[in-house]
Order: C-alpha cells, then structure tokens, then sequence
C-alpha cells in the first residue's frame, strides 16, 4: 500500500520519519511549491455571475449561438439519414417481397404451361393410340372378309397346340 505524500493538505496524515519515501525527476513533488494552498471554490456564487452576465457579452452568445446551430445541424442530418436508411430499408423490404412474389406468379405460370403441354401430349398419345386400334380393327374385319378360311386354319391350329400343351402338362403331373 502507498501512503500518500502530505504537501499542502493538511487532511492527510503525516509520514513517520522511519517511512523510506522515493522520489523521482519524472514526478515532481509539489508539497515545497511556493502557492498558496487550494480554496473551496463557490460554485453556486459562480452560477450566478455567469447568469447576470448572459445578455451582456455578445461574443459569448455570438460563439454560443454558433456551436448550438452547428450541433443541431449535426442532430439533424444524423436525423435524416436514419430516416434515410430506415426508409432505404422499408422499400428493400417492398421491393424483396413483390419480387418474391413475382417469382412465385412465374413459377405458377410455368406450371401450368406444363401441366397443358402434359394434358395436351396424353390427349395427343390417346388419340393417336385410339385412332391405331380403330385402324387395326378395321384392318382386322377387311382380312377376316377377304380370307376367312385362313382365320378359321389359324383359330384350329391355335386351339390344337392349346389342347396338346394341356395333355402334355396334365400327362407330367400326374
């Protein structure tokens, strides 16, 4: 713990002489500077000059005057540009969410183009494929017209080789 040099306070207590005190010619010690020792200072007294002499230096309210626009208009710029920044911030906001929706109504779009151009392609297959079978029916009729017998050859050998497969396969379980 340091203890403290006395100088001119007299609140301080004394250093016993057997205390080793150090000094330095980085610190000056100011307890033998030849002042006076420090008074209270009366601030309410002081408060009151300063009040009396408000309309009566000019400089003074000149200077005031001065540092208070310039201050003001500092607060008021910084003010503006919040507003700025709060208002750059709203239209970014605006402006993200009507893109996401702008979005959106593209994707929508889309799919529904592709959900027609689907409907359209199976409309299309269905056709396509109803239209064959149509031909191959006819087809069918016009070659059965013309070539009966050859139907009828062709539905025995079918039923012959049905029949034979079943004996063979009965004869192999049994």
């Amino acid at each position: 713990m340091a203890i403290p040099l006395r100088g001119n306070d007299p609140s301080l207590p004394e250093i016993p002489e057997e205390t080793e005190v150090r000094s330095s010619a980085d610190v000056p010690a100011y307890d033998t500077y030849p002042g006076e020792p420090l008074r209270k200072v009366d601030w309410k007294g002081r408060q009151e000059r300063w009040r009396e002499y408000g309309s009566e230096n000019p400089r003074l309210n000149e200077t005031a005057e001065k540092i208070g626009s310039a201050v003001g208009d500092m607060v008021n710029r910084a003010e503006e540009v919040r507003r700025r920044f709060v208002s750059i911030k709203r239209d970014v906001r605006q402006s993200s969410s009507s893109r996401v929706e702008e979005i959106k109504q593209r994707a929508q779009d889309r799919l529904e183009g592709w959900k027609q151009n689907a409907r359209g392609s199976a409309e299309e297959a269905r056709d396509r494929m109803m239209r064959r079978a149509r031909e191959f029916r006819v087809k069918t009729r016009d070659y059965v017209a013309e070539n009966p017998h050859h139907v009828i050859l062709g539905i025995a050998g079918a039923a012959f080789v049905l029949g034979l497969t079943a004996r063979i396969w009965r004869w192999q379980r049994g």
